[in-house]
């Protein structure tokens, strides 16, 4: 499965998941496989320093990685209708590391395929 976290720091794994998502510096990608990291990605958000459309730029950049799930602390309106309509999951998470992000989205199941 393939998830973005929104992030403000290129530091991997190890980047904190940002309040934002439209306006998050990077998106952290990563593949897993039955729970297990394959591995992963970062990504300039284009909607960084997008005049105006941030979560739909966003939002655009997730359907051209082919993510499945999207964590960022809060979704502005227009993001999360765009998330919905594509099917991408949304998950509200913030403060903690992509590693322990991803451990969290584990013990929730949201992991499986």
């Amino acid at each position: 499965m393939r998830i973005a976290f929104a992030s403000e720091e290129n530091e991997g794994l190890m980047s904190k998941v940002s309040n934002r998502f439209g306006r998050a510096a990077y998106f952290i990608i990563v593949d897993t496989e039955d729970g297990e990291i394959r591995e992963y990605k970062i990504e300039k958000n284009p909607g960084a320093e997008a005049r105006g459309g941030a979560g739909i730029k966003a939002v655009q950049k997730l359907i051209n990685e082919g993510v499945k799930i999207a964590v960022a602390g809060s979704f502005g309106p227009n993001a999360m209708t765009a998330l919905e309509e594509t099917g991408i999951k949304h998950v509200e998470m913030s403060g903690v590391t992509v590693e322990e992000a991803l451990r969290e989205l584990e013990g929730r199941g949201l992991l499986k395929s």
